[in-house]
């Protein structure tokens, strides 16, 4: 009797490890992030960038960010570099599902990275993320280069929906992302511990090297450089007159700005403010634009008298059903 209960209890142990071994891998599978416990609800970060959803900064962020929380990868398709704050109005969003290395699953989205965000949150994910991060881009983005910037871009759009953003940007010169994707995570696990302010979002810079050579964080202002360009002419095989834009980034500012501080060693966080509204101008120009057909100026539109009626509007042709509305500019 002894001998079948061991020989049943030794079956049963072969199946189990046969079973374990045969049973496949779920790629969608998410780690479970450092001190959460079962049931809690987990913290929701969506990942984006501009140079495209296979590029090597993207893939070593989400990577770095697995501990912090629930990873969505929504990214551009292909390279999207220089978009600045476009979005996609007038033409179909494709988005496919991509697995990348390591086996994280990734939305490729046929778009800019500000509609990326737009996508990523209101379509593609069951619930708000509590974070967007977006990059690493390959080339800083330091000063005035963020209002041409995609990484930036992406991260605004967040910014004005509401949500905590951090852009995150690497030096040309480095091709490997470790460093600075343990740099982002320790900022990303900042905000969540202390949040932003709504319409906030931190633009990093990491300068070249291991995390050995570079010498820490630095809150840094925004320089008001914005780079050097010029545009080479060139002609294309048909006579065709073109240009290449040929661009350097800014160098050369004080201590205390971004472009100072890569420059010396040091990974910048730099605070923005999506919104762009002049509170000194504002104050500075009150009763102090001239009168408008006879109408001084006041601060709002909405307290100029009326000076002549307005013309009936003509009833609007049915038209053909085509794309569904855009609610959003």
């Amino acid at each position: 009797m002894e001998t079948r209960r061991g020989f049943f209890h030794r079956s049963l142990l072969f199946y189990l490890v046969a079973a374990c071994a045969c049973a496949p891998v779920l790629a969608t599978t998410p780690r479970q992030p450092t001190g959460v416990t079962a049931g809690q609800r987990p913290y929701r970060i969506l990942v984006t960038n501009d140079d495209g959803v296979r590029a090597p900064g993207i893939l070593a962020m989400a990577q770095a960010l697995q501990s912090l929380g629930e990873i969505t990868i929504a990214a551009p398709a292909e390279n999207q570099s220089g978009k600045a704050h476009s979005i996609i109005t007038s033409d179909p969003i494709f988005v496919d599902q991509v697995t990348l290395a390591g086996g994280l699953r990734a939305f490729s989205i046929v778009a800019t990275p500000a509609t990326c965000v737009k996508v990523g949150v209101r379509a593609l994910m069951a619930e708000k993320p509590d974070l967007v991060v977006s990059g690493i881009n390959r080339g800083y983005n330091l000063g005035m280069v963020t209002y041409v910037s995609g990484t930036v871009g992406a991260a605004r759009e967040a910014a004005l929906m509401g949500i905590p953003a951090i852009a995150s940007s690497l030096s040309v010169d480095e091709t490997n992302y470790a460093a600075a994707a343990e740099i982002v995570r320790q900022v990303a696990e900042m905000v969540h511990q202390r949040g932003l302010d709504a319409g906030v979002l931190l633009n990093v810079n990491v300068p070249p090297g291991p995390s050995t050579a570079i010498k820490g964080m630095r809150v840094t202002r925004q320089s008001a450089q914005s780079g050097e360009e010029r545009f080479e002419e060139q002609r294309s095989p048909t006579g065709r007159r073109m240009f290449w834009s040929i661009w350097k980034e800014p160098t050369g500012d004080v201590e205390g700005t971004d472009v100072w501080a890569t420059e010396h060693g040091y990974a910048a966080v730099t605070p923005l403010r999506a919104n762009e509204f002049d509170t000194k101008t504002y104050d500075a120009w009150q009763g102090r634009l001239a009168p408008v057909n006879g109408v001084a100026a006041t601060s709002t539109a909405a307290e100029l008298p009326s000076t002549r009626s307005s013309p009936a509007r003509r009833p609007r042709p049915h038209a053909a059903p085509s794309r569904p509305p855009s609610l959003d500019r």
